[in-house]
């Protein structure tokens, strides 16, 4: 049956995630493929991860969908601020953040990296009625820029369907 959880509209293979919150990202043509989200993390809803060869690159990068519950009327830019405040606290320098519009969404887009862990991530936060939607793509220092090109592939295909 067609969207149902057994349809191959919505299977894995495609990337596909339909969130019953009324968004919806997908991986398809990026190379990165969707897996199971970790069960012991409630927040996180979705998770992509690059295709590698395991002998040339020892973690693969990752895309993790991660949904929060906000106070209704909460400002995008203040839920952005209030976290941005929060990252020197555990490690992270903040390269650089910006407002963006995507289609008719507005986001926000924070570059974030640890110089201990040598890990770089790009957050990019959606926000709708008492839902931020944070996509939060990781990759190690040396090869986040490749990396990058493929996430923001499967950030462009956000989209709220309401």
């Amino acid at each position: 049956m067609p969207g149902t959880s057994s349809s191959a509209l919505v299977a894995p293979d495609l990337g596909i995630y339909r969130s019953p919150l009324g968004f919806e990202i997908q991986s398809s043509h990026s190379g990165w493929k969707q897996s199971e989200a970790p069960k012991d993390n409630k927040f996180m809803v979705a998770l992509y991860k690059e295709q590698v060869d395991p002998k040339k690159k020892k973690d693969p990068a990752t895309l993790t969908v991660r949904v929060d519950k906000i106070e209704q009327g909460l400002a995008l830019d203040k839920y952005v601020q209030r976290w941005q405040k929060e990252y020197p606290k555990y490690g992270f320098d903040v390269l650089g953040s910006k407002p963006f519009v995507q289609g008719k969404d507005k986001g926000y887009v924070l570059d974030i990296i640890n110089k201990t862990s040598k890990r770089q991530m790009r957050q990019v936060v959606f926000m709708k009625a008492e839902n931020a939607v944070i996509l939060t793509c990781r990759d190690e220092v040396q090869t986040f820029s490749s990396a990058l090109k493929q996430c923001n592939q499967i950030i462009r295909s956000f989209s709220w369907n309401n």
